[in-house]
């Protein structure tokens, strides 16, 4: 889907541009937003993980004039949590990583990027800093990275590509400066307070972050409540381990996530269009991740396939449409078809996974949402108590008492306190729920935030303060509200740093991950039903990238995954087969039972074709088809695959009886 929606923005450019200006900036957005938003996956080198509409802007005589994009749900899990075997975190992060360590080993590449980043004193302290912690990682030295020279000329290529997109030198160097901040705070092996490391950890991402590293290090390792009456009064408390490693991993995924958001504008403002032109359309790509099934599926998984079973509830009713549409237009009366399309339709597994509406079930959302927000995981994991439900046990109870007796509900056999199952329309797929709750807890966090906005340096304060005026005038949530964060439902705030910025009241419920990702997806589904949609499928024909190879079993999962089985299931519930009036008159003819009949069957013209064509479905009637299993329309005639199948079994047994005699 990526390769193919570049493919198509190359085109468009190539061919269809009015200015050399917008040619230039067209092209070089897609690969600036894929090093930051793209991943290597066990399924694909360069996997998007994160949604993007982009809307491609074109005047009267069909010239490009600009473009806009929207993102949607980045997968910020990816910046921060365990990357199982097989997977990476973002590109930039490596392509950074193989830059500092050119340069840092005195072996600075040719180039005017690299002769400017060589005299930038932002850059220097970014070697000095954090090169070692970056070289030394063993979350980006473990995972099988491009490789030195690749990295280097990838990196180059990516940020002479947001120069070109209007971005100053200056703000790329600082837009570095937070990849490497994201990646030491990401880092599981610099624990922040405990020992060398820790130390050069924090020193290293409040120099990046423009942070005195005392106020870092006491927002991470300390929590502030307010008590008493009014909540005026302020009480700190030592961060456990856990929520030490919690605040690090969310502080550098909400760091990332609007870094993201910045530079995804900075693209948009470069190829945006300067008005409407009058006369003019738009052609919309949507690129978004497809539907994962892996050896273990976790709340990522979860969200994804969640969000391909909207889309595909979205497909269905297309598909409906165009049934339906059809049906009328060749005037049939097919009541009991119509109901047996509505109810293909529908998907089980939304129902279990959004509930049935009042006085129906709560859906699985509504369970993990009702934990994430009340903290039962956390209340009991600080108690102590075994078994507590960090390890999922008890959200896969609520689930199974809640949900057991529905029909899209599995509930696994093996590690059954541990795994739960959906059935999804691509299949049944079990997933972990050890982490449900935890990741789902806060979908954002003000403290951090307002620690960001008051303490760091002039770019990261315009960075927080240009997400905090999108987000009060957008209607949509920003991709930074997406975040899957690892937080803890009860909301601590830092060194108290927020009081400049107005603080936020505080509420008994705040959003979860579950319930933005479910805005955002309406609201995507909003914007495809506003337009004509045309829905292409990309399959490999071999999971190796190897040419002249077909894979039978890939090609199958691909279809099933992407929803083309689901579509022909659908269909089949109709008339899944439609011959023009004159070819089955004349493909049918041999099955008439008499000499005149089949010779005027066989010459129809389009005045006689119904006729002989509701004389060969008698036929077929006296043959045992059920009677509405063939209609007549205005130009075509409409078939199950019962009667279709007849139809040729009996074609085929005419024609050799009639061999025979001659």
């Amino acid at each position: 889907k990526t390769e193919a929606t570049k493919g198509i923005l190359q085109f468009l450019a190539m061919r269809h541009t009015s200015t050399d200006h917008i040619r230039e900036r067209l092209l070089r957005s897609t690969p600036v937003l894929e090093a930051f938003g793209n991943a290597h996956t066990r399924q694909n080198a360069n996997s998007s993980r994160f949604g993007k509409f982009i809307e491609v802007h074109l005047s009267a005589d069909c010239q490009v004039v600009g473009a806009t994009l929207r993102p949607y749900m980045l997968e910020t899990s990816r910046v921060a949590g365990d990357l199982p075997k097989g997977e990476r975190t973002y590109h930039i992060f490596y392509l950074l990583r193989a830059a500092v360590l050119a340069m840092a080993g005195g072996e600075v590449p040719s180039g005017p990027l690299w002769a400017r980043l060589a005299q930038s004193q932002e850059w220097a302290e970014l070697l000095a800093k954090s090169g070692g912690l970056l070289e030394a990682s063993a979350r980006l030295a473990g995972s099988d990275g491009p490789s030195a020279e690749e990295g280097l000329q990838w990196f180059a290529s990516v940020m002479e590509g947001l120069i070109g997109t209007g971005t100053r030198f200056a703000e790329v160097v600082e837009v570095c400066r937070l990849v490497a901040a994201s990646a030491v705070l990401a880092d599981k092996a610099t624990e922040v307070g405990a020992g060398a490391d820790g130390a050069a950890a924090t020193q290293a991402a409040a120099a990046m972050l423009g942070i005195e590293e005392k106020e870092l290090r006491t927002f991470l390792l300390k929590a502030e409540m307010t008590v008493g009456v009014g909540r005026r009064e302020k009480v700190y408390r030592e961060r456990s381990e856990r929520e030490v490693a919690t605040m690090r991993s969310t502080l550098a995924q909400e760091l990332y996530t609007t870094l993201f958001t910045w530079l995804t504008r900075r693209v948009v403002k470069g190829i945006s269009p300067p008005t409407e032109s009058p006369g003019g359309r738009r052609l919309g790509l949507l690129d978004l991740y497809g539907f994962e099934v892996f050896a273990s599926n976790g709340f990522e998984q979860f969200l994804i396939n969640y969000c391909n079973e909207r889309l595909q509830q979205f497909f269905n009713r297309q598909v409906f449409a165009w049934e339906a549409e059809e049906y009328a237009t060749e005037g049939l009366d097919t009541d009991g078809q119509w109901r047996n399309l509505s109810s293909a339709c529908q998907l089980p597994a939304l129902s279990l996974l959004e509930g049935e509406g009042p006085g129906g079930s709560l859906g699985i959302f509504s369970i993990i949402n009702d934990r994430s927000r009340c903290g039962f995981d956390a209340c009991a994991e600080r108690s102590g108590g075994g078994g507590g439900g960090g390890d999922g046990s008890a959200l896969i109870d609520s689930l199974a008492s809640a949900c057991a007796k529905h029909p899209a509900f599995c509930r696994a056999g093996k590690d059954s306190k541990r795994l739960f199952g959906v059935r999804h329309f691509a299949g049944e797929v079990f997933y972990e729920a050890a982490q449900f709750v935890r990741k789902n807890a806060s979908a954002d966090r003000p403290d951090i935030v307002a620690f960001l906005r008051t303490q760091g340096s002039p770019f990261v304060r315009e960075l927080f303060g240009a997400e905090a005026d999108a987000s009060t005038t957008n209607k949509m949530p920003s991709p930074s509200a997406t975040q899957t964060s690892a937080a803890a439902a009860t909301k601590v705030s830092g060194s108290g740093q927020e009081a400049a910025v107005g603080k936020p009241r505080r509420k008994l419920f705040g959003r979860t991950l579950i319930s933005v990702f479910q805005q955002e997806l309406t609201e995507l589904c909003a914007t495809l039903e506003a337009r004509q949609c045309r829905h292409v499928r990309c399959l490999r024909p071999n999971d190796e990238q190897a040419p002249l190879v077909f894979d039978d079993a890939s090609m199958l999962r691909q279809s099933r995954y992407s929803g083309l089985s689901e579509a022909a299931r659908i269909r089949r519930q109709g008339y899944a087969h439609r011959r023009p009036l004159l070819s089955f008159a004349t493909r049918y003819a041999i099955v008439l039972n008499s000499r005149e009949a089949r010779s005027a069957a066989s010459r129809a013209t389009e005045c006689t074709a119904i006729a002989a064509s509701n004389a060969i479905c008698q036929v077929a009637v006296s043959g045992g088809v059920p009677i509405g299993d063939s209609r007549i329309g205005r130009t075509k005639v409409f078939l199950t695959e019962g009667a279709l199948t007849w139809l040729e079994g009996e074609r085929v047994r005419v024609a050799f009886e009639r061999s025979e005699e001659h």
